[in-house]
């Protein structure tokens, strides 16, 4: 995959999500960001703070309460009809009577004429993305005969494949173990630096923020607000051995003593 021309990034302008009933609940209050194209963005914030509601929001799946969001110099409902996004979740969403190269030529045959990037995929195409995520000889097996981390990377390769300007991960890593989580954060990351693509990745591990992602929105307790926006200054490529660097360390303890002193307030 090649970098792409994604014009001006993601913009939101005081956004806040109310949700309806007899007890409204505010979910994010007056949230403003702007992320610029091709940056790695981390999320971290409380369970319930609303991380995964903004997810929707930038998506379009889901209409502000109040305030505006673009997304590449369109409305996110736009973006969201020309295929700007790809999602990856904690459950890979896997088609179990498909193996792993027809989930990924999967979103191809439902969008069909929607894909701006190119014609309807060929078998190759889709190989590529398989290739690109270190499951090249695994295309014909199940979703039954793959680890976790298998079915994470096909996952991933899925919304590889029609080369989404924005990639909106949620805690996509959440249920792996460490090791298989290192892994496929080094592949994340050798993807992303071929593409640039925008991603916006929420996780509830500050070490997994902190190594991915160029700075890291730090999200307060329901309702969700953005409290702390910190740069990560470590230089890329990252190897996993930053993680043990003093200078990693001081940034996960501040980062953490900003959570807990959030989550007192």
């Amino acid at each position: 995959m090649s970098p792409r021309d994604v014009g001006s990034g993601i913009v939101l302008d005081s956004v806040g999500v109310t949700f309806g009933g007899d007890n409204p609940v505010i979910a994010l209050e007056d949230v403003s960001l702007e992320i610029p194209a091709g940056e790695f963005l981390a999320i971290v914030g409380p369970s319930g703070c609303g991380k995964s509601t903004l997810l929707r929001v930038v998506s379009g799946l889901l209409e502000p309460t109040v305030g505006t969001v673009s997304v590449h110099g369109k409305t996110a409902e736009q973006a969201r009809r020309d295929v700007e996004f790809g999602f990856v979740f904690q459950d890979p969403v896997l088609f179990p009577w498909l193996r792993a190269l027809g989930n990924v030529l999967l979103p191809d045959k439902i969008l069909g004429e929607r894909n701006p990037t190119h014609g309807p995929q060929t078998e190759e195409l889709a190989r590529r993305p398989l290739r690109d995520v270190g499951l090249a000889g695994f295309e014909e097996h199940y979703p039954a005969q793959l680890s976790g981390g298998m079915q994470s990377r096909v996952a991933l390769a899925r919304v590889l494949v029609y080369e989404a300007s924005t990639l909106l991960m949620d805690e996509p890593f959440g249920a792996l173990d460490e090791f298989t989580r290192d892994r496929l954060n080094l592949q994340l990351l050798d993807v992303w630096a071929r593409a640039r693509a925008t991603v916006l990745f929420v996780t509830h591990s500050i070490q997994e923020a902190i190594f991915l992602a160029d700075r890291v929105a730090v999200l307060s307790p329901r309702p969700g607000r953005i409290v702390h926006m910190v740069t990560v200054p470590f230089t890329r490529p990252r190897p996993l051995e930053l993680r043990y660097e003093p200078a990693f360390g001081s940034l996960a303890s501040r980062l953490r003593s900003l959570l807990e002193a959030d989550g007192e307030s």
